[in-house]
Order: structure tokens, then sequence, then C-alpha cells
């Protein structure tokens, strides 16, 4: 759908200034691939954070809100996340107008948000300004005692008349107590910045990997919920006649103590030669050069999986666990291979499936970044985006005449 407004549609992020991972990088990619269709990205910040910083770098424009404050994070159990979200209540009243005053200035016609904790203020500034509100869920939601947190969201949602985004198809079921049903807006990958062909490769020796050895890659956090212990003790039970099979391991920190554990488990199980820590880097396509197979073990639902994506982008089949998005994005025997579970037993029968698929690697990876290229790039989300905010312009319209 056409831009229904007389001048470049204008959206506007409401963040909270501290966005990392792929939280940041939902609203950096979309934000790139809107500017390249005509559509003016900018962000309101609740406070000046590091986020702020890298998309002023990335050529957004960045606001601070007058007076803002940093909201509350639902953590805890049951009572406390009770009286945090009285206090997210009563923060976002206060900071109302302020935030309607900023985006006003602005000019905003599309308000964005990620964090359902920014849902209602965002809600109650885009009605306040007459123009829509897409909410995108960064995370697959969890469910509070009694369902509480569903009935928070839902009502907030229909008060408002705001859009979902959801990322998956997953996701979108996830959303399902929400009486308006989630528009489908799969990640993108930039297929600039993750072409095989434009990229310099990391060279294996460079990060102590033989030439001959049989590598695999997870590109995420050091976090436990992302399987790297998993996938570890997994290889470590491979049989040596499988080959030489190393695990590198991209993100960080690794100088917390789950990468210390993670050393001490490969230690014990005769890995430590074969366990590469490569922490955070500003140019994580390299470094598929050195894998030949991605891993995905997350432990619980993915929401979409940015990473794997990227991975497919670079032409390496992936592995993943077949729970929330990749087993939308990976075709299993095609493009890669699913697990049902995220266990030791299944991650070893789907490295010893892998392994005994070796000579399709390639085709796998060819039909991974094809797959990717037509389904999953930025340029694709960016089109679904602008169509769907040009299309909640359009309904809102008449409201503004009235």
């Amino acid at each position: 759908m056409a831009n229904p407004l007389p001048h470049p549609l204008r959206i506007v992020w409401l963040i909270a200034g501290d966005e990392d991972a792929g939280a940041a990088q939902a609203v950096s990619g979309l934000a790139k691939g809107v500017r390249q269709m005509g559509v003016l990205p900018a962000a309101a910040s609740l406070v000046e954070g590091p986020f702020c910083k890298r998309l002023r770098t990335e050529g957004v424009n960045v606001e601070v809100v007058a007076g803002g404050g940093v909201l509350p994070t639902l953590e805890g159990p049951l009572w406390r996340k009770s009286l945090k979200q009285l206090q997210i209540q009563r923060m976002s009243r206060n900071m109302r107008p302020a935030v309607a005053a900023l985006l006003r200035r602005m000019r905003a016609d599309v308000v964005h948000v990620l964090w359902p904790s920014m849902m209602p203020l965002a809600g109650w500034v885009a009605a306040e300004l007459g123009v829509p509100c897409f909410w995108e869920p960064p995370t697959a939601q969890g469910r509070y005692l009694l369902r509480i947190n569903e009935k928070i969201l839902r009502a907030v949602v229909d008060r408002y008349h705001i859009n979902i985004l959801a990322s998956s198809q997953f996701t979108a079921r996830a959303l399902g107590y929400c009486r308006r049903s989630p528009a489908l807006l799969y990640l993108g990958a930039d297929e600039q910045r993750f072409d095989p062909a434009r990229v310099v490769p990391v060279k294996r020796g460079e990060i102590g990997i033989p030439d001959d050895a049989i590598v695999f890659g997870i590109f995420a956090r050091l976090t436990p919920e992302k399987g790297q212990a998993i996938a570890l003790e997994a290889i470590a039970q491979l049989p040596p006649q499988l080959g030489d099979t190393h695990l590198l391991l991209l993100g960080g920190p690794c100088d917390g103590a789950f990468a210390g554990m993670l050393r001490r488990l490969a230690d014990r199980w005769d890995m430590g030669g074969r366990l590469h820590l490569v922490g955070n880097v500003p140019d994580p396509e390299r470094y598929y050069g050195a894998v030949d197979v991605a891993i995905n073990a997350r432990v619980d639902a993915e929401p979409f999986g940015l990473s794997v994506v990227e991975a497919m982008m670079m032409g390496k089949p992936v592995l993943v666990h077949a729970l929330g998005g990749p087993a939308e994005t990976v075709l299993d025997g095609v493009t890669g291979w699913h697990v049902p579970e995220p266990t030791v037993a299944a991650l070893r029968l789907g490295f010893e499936r892998v392994i005994e698929d070796r000579s399709r690697w390639a085709e796998m990876g060819r039909a991974g970044r094809h797959r990717a290229s037509g389904d999953f790039s930025l340029r694709k989300q960016a089109e679904t985006y602008q169509r769907a905010a040009a299309a909640a312009c359009n309904l809102r319209r008449p409201l503004d005449s009235t």
C-alpha cells in the first residue's frame, strides 16, 4: 500500500536507551531497511543510553525525553512483579505529557514500541496524537499465575487499538490471548552485509582451529539459555571416528562465570583445545567462514532467531532446536536439521546426522541462502512493515478529521 500521507512516513521508536543484543538489532535493522525505502526513522528514548549512541552513529535521529526515567524490569516473584507494575503505571502517567510533547515535535506518524512495560505509555501517547501504535515484542511472553500478565496486555492492546507485530507464527500463536490478531513480520538479515561473495572471512588459523576440523558455531550471548553447555557436552560425546569436531562460540561475556564454567567443562571432557571462545566482535559475518555448520540450541522457545537467518544468508546449513522461529525458518533436511528437544542426547543425535550429511553441506548452504534472500531479508521485512504502517495510517486518517 502506498503512503497515504502527503510527506515521507515518519516512524518513531519509543526506546529505553539501554537495549542490546536482539532487541537492539530489531530496531537498528528495521530502521535501516525502511530508511532505504524513503521512510524517516527516529527514536525517542526515556533516558540517554548506549543504544542512543549506536543509533545516532547509524544515522537515526534520537531525542531524549525530558524528565524521563528507567522503567523497572518485571522480575522476581508475582508479588514483586505486581509492585513493579504499579510503579511502572505511576511513572508512565508522569511521563505522558513530556513524551507526547516530544513525539508531537518529532511529527511522528507511527509510534513503535518493543517492551511490554512501555506499551501503555506508547499506546496513550499514540492515541493522544491520533496516530497508530505498533507493538513488536522482542521475546515470547511468559505466563504468570492466573494469566494476569496476559489480561493486562490484552486490556492495553484493546484500549489503545495497538497493532501487534509477531516475528514468527509461533509468537503470533503465543499472543493469541489478544483480541486483535497479530500481523506476521519476520525479521530480516542484511543481505549486503551477510553476503559470502563480499565478506573477507576469518581464517581458521587465526583462531587456532585446524583447517581439516569439523567446526560447529553458536553466534549468541554466553548465557545458559542459549544452550552452549548442552552443545559442548553433546560434541564431547561424539565418537572420535566421526572426525575432529570443534565448537566456536561467538559472543560474550568471555570473562563471566558461565564462560569460566564452559572452559572447565571442556577441560573435564578433554575438549580444551576444541572449544574456541571468541567474544563479542563488530563483524560476526567474517566468522562464518571458519564454521561448517551453525547451531541454535536455545533451551526455551526462540521467538525468531536472527542469527539463524544470518547463517543461512552466509550459505551455512543450520542445526536448530525446533521450537519457535527456527522451526519455521530452517527446512529440515533441506537448509539444515531439526532436533526435537534441547537435550544432550537429542543434540548428539543431531550432530551425528549432520556429519552423515557432510557431502550435502554445500548444497544445503546454497538452499539456505536462497531461502533467506527470498523470505527473510531486510528488504522483505521493510517492505512488509511499510505496507502495514501505511495501512494503519490510512485507517487512522478519518479519526484525525473528526
